[in-house]
């Protein structure tokens, strides 16, 4: 029984291949192009986490800077 195409490492998959036009040569083709949706979808994942994550960053700066700010304040009125 022969290997999925999904089964192949991209190296393998670089050397077998159909002729130009060819169902196998499309197929080849898709499967790469598979490839590198899913490699772009877990990227564009990992820069959504890693904005989320500088954001909530951002919010507990200016956090502590109001919380400061209040007891210098809270400080100087006294």
């Amino acid at each position: 029984m022969p290997k999925a195409l999904k089964d192949y490492t991209d190296e393998e998959l670089a050397k077998v291949g159909g002729q130009p036009g060819s169902l196998e040569d499309y197929r080849h083709t898709m499967e790469f192009r598979r490839r590198e949706l899913t490699v772009h979808r877990e990227v564009a994942d990992a820069q959504i986490k890693a904005a989320n994550w500088t954001r909530w960053s951002a919010v507990a700066v200016a956090v502590s800077v109001v919380v400061t700010a209040a007891g210098i304040w809270i400080d100087w009125i006294q």
